[in-house]
């Protein structure tokens, strides 16, 4: 074991120390394991992984011209001063494939047994006398090589090291202070040996041989230095997070921050007091741009095995970190299931009648479960400006991209399914079309006036997009004189942000206030899905936000993921509640409300008209 004597060196900021050891790690040649043993002014140590401000108690280090330096370590966060040791041990890396620590901790553990000293390494991390803690270690790895180092408590403050710490964290009183001296302790309590001999009875049971530090190429050293004093790396640039998480497993304390656009990872932090063995920026950044849902992190870690970039970790633990717990499949309840052969069978008549004139509603294209009974009251919905829209929502399997060509001839083509099935009630609706100057509403008006002209006695319902809150195209679909204008929010408003993609709630509430505006005879209507997260209160305080603008009708249904890209369901919404949720409605004057599982837009739509 080389030793690195530093021992005349009289800088004892760790900035020297640590660029010391970058400079063994990249730069040094030597076949052997190397050993350094150095103290230091007081000083808290941050984690690699860990957010400074989050750790510290700033006004008592500033008060006390306490250092805030950062390791290229992860672990958590260490007070030092004079009375305490560090030790650092360099060394290859495929020895600790293992143990990371192990090896070189018995160094220390075995020093100490000697002069009589309980110590028992444990944990992750830790060497114990009697049960009290008085070292911690931590690691980093640079190509084949690691730095393995930590302290050891001799004649360390206790009363700074508590009071370093964030005041969050533990509350500065006596009390407080007797509480960490219960669980740490020094260890030059326990011997008769002064500091300075202790070092140098360590030095003596480690090193087989030695070099002066002064022998080293000191002027790198002292570049490496360099970035332990700058506060971009002390402090780092901790950016604003809309979604944090803490927890502690095995591996550590973690703290993910994520940010997210339009239910989309932008941006994911990990931190913590836990050991990396590599970069931890990569698998962050395999996160990026990916949907938060369980299934698209768990198909993330399935090629990033977070156990190859922090010890002890598992994948497991980092979804309960993001999603509170390990996922239990939610199982589809009995009054959700249908049965499509016996649906296909019954529909059959009616589909081959539609190919027959090469005709296709939204009932079929969706599998929709409620098709049979609207087709036997004469009620169909039918989709107009093509089959591709311009917005990606979470919730909708619609396919998104460039959007088609407007077919000029779909008006003709609605009016030709009404005619061969005979239909009492229709409702259009469409993709959304924000690349269109009108954003689609002349094809709206087009097909409301061909159906009114043709069939008078057949009531029109449309269910719009939010033309952008385009007055100007809203007021061309409302002058066509449809009998109901349907805008449905989705969901509640504290959901909207990443569940609706380029929307927002108060754009669509004007929708249907507009509608009312320009023409109080239309009915009015919209829709939401429930099972997606949302709080009971937040359905009544929308429910009491449409009747205000004296909304109509409403519809609420149980939200079914069309596939694993698509946001998750939280919940299945008991039957009871479905039933709840109607009482409330019509309790607050809807015209109608229609509660259920099954429910979808459309469902029921004549009689959502006509009010029964």
């Amino acid at each position: 074991m080389l030793y690195i004597n530093t021992a005349l060196n009289k800088e004892k900021h760790c900035a020297f120390y640590f660029g010391l050891e970058e400079y063994l790690i990249k730069d040094f040649n030597y076949d052997n394991d190397i050993f350094m043993l150095w103290n230091v002014e007081p000083t808290v140590m941050i984690g690699r992984h860990q957010i400074t401000n989050l750790e510290i108690n700033k006004d008592y280090i500033d008060e006390n011209n306490i250092h805030i330096v950062r390791r290229n370590s992860g672990g958590g966060a260490v007070f030092t001063d004079l009375g305490c040791l560090q030790y650092s041990f360099i060394t290859d890396k495929k020895e600790h494939s293992k143990n990371i620590f192990e090896k070189h901790v018995k160094h220390i553990v075995d020093a100490v047994k000697d002069l009589g000293i309980d110590a028992t390494f444990t944990g992750r991390n830790d060497i114990l006398s009697d049960g009290l803690k008085f070292s911690g270690n931590a690691e980093y790895i640079y190509k084949d090589k690691m730095v393995m180092h930590g302290t050891i408590l001799f004649e360390t403050d206790f009363e700074n090291l508590l009071k370093s710490l964030n005041p969050d964290k533990i509350k500065l009183t006596s009390k407080a202070i007797t509480s960490v001296k219960s669980r740490v302790t020094n260890i030059g309590e326990k011997t008769e040996l002064t500091l300075e001999e202790f070092y140098d009875y360590l030095v003596k049971k480690i090193k087989t041989s030695e070099i002066n530090y002064q022998e080293l190429e000191l002027s790198k050293v002292n570049e490496y230095k360099k970035k332990f004093y700058l506060d971009e790396w002390n402090y780092g640039k901790n950016p604003k997070f809309a979604f944090t998480k803490k927890k502690r497993f095995k591996a550590g304390t973690f703290r993910v921050d994520i940010d997210l656009k339009n239910n989309t990872v932008k941006s994911l932090k990990l931190s913590g007091d836990y050991f990396a063995f590599k970069d931890i920026k990569t698998f962050e950044e395999a996160f990026y741009g990916v949907s938060f849902t369980y299934d698209e992190f768990l198909k993330v870690l399935k090629k990033n095995k977070i156990k190859e970039y922090i010890y002890l970790m598992k994948s497991s633990n980092f979804l309960e970190l993001v999603f509170d717990e390990v996922k239990k499949k939610i199982s589809k309840p009995d009054y959700l299931k249908v049965n499509l052969k016996d649906l296909n069978k019954q529909t059959s008549k009616i589909k081959a009648l539609l190919s027959q004139h090469n005709l296709h509603t939204v009932c079929q294209e969706a599998a929709c479960p409620n098709q049979l009974e609207c087709f036997s009251n004469k009620t169909a919905t039918f989709m107009i400006l093509g089959t591709k829209c311009t917005r990606n929502c979470k919730f909708c399997d619609v396919t998104h991209g460039e959007p088609d060509l407007v077919d000029k001839l779909e008006p003709n083509n609605i009016l030709k399914a009404v005619e061969v099935m005979g239909l009492k009630h229709v409702v259009i609706t469409s993709v959304t079309r924000d690349d269109l100057k009108d954003y689609g509403a002349s094809q709206f008006k087009d097909s409301i006036l061909l159906l009114k002209d043709k069939f008078p006695e057949t009531t029109v319902e449309v269910l719009i997009p939010d033309l952008m809150g385009d007055k100007e195209a809203l007021k061309i679909i409302v002058d066509a004189k449809p009998d109901v204008i349907n805008h449905n929010l989705e969901t509640v408003e504290e959901l909207y942000e990443g569940f609706r993609d380029n929307a927002n709630y108060q754009r669509s509430f004007n929708v249907l206030k507009n509608v009312k505006e320009m023409d109080p005879s239309i009915l009015t209507k919209s829709g939401i899905m429930v099972g997606i997260g949302e709080k009971e209160e937040s359905v009544y305080k929308l429910m009491d936000d449409l009747r205000n603008i004296n909304c109509d009708i409403l519809t609420i249904g149980q939200y079914l993921r069309p596939s694993l890209k698509h946001i998750e369901v939280t919940e299945y919404v008991t039957e009871e509640m479905f039933e709840k949720y109607k009482n409330e409605g019509k309790k607050r004057g809807f015209r109608y409300v229609a509660s259920g599982p099954l429910v979808r837009s459309s469902y029921q739509a004549l009689k959502q008209f006509e009010g029964e």
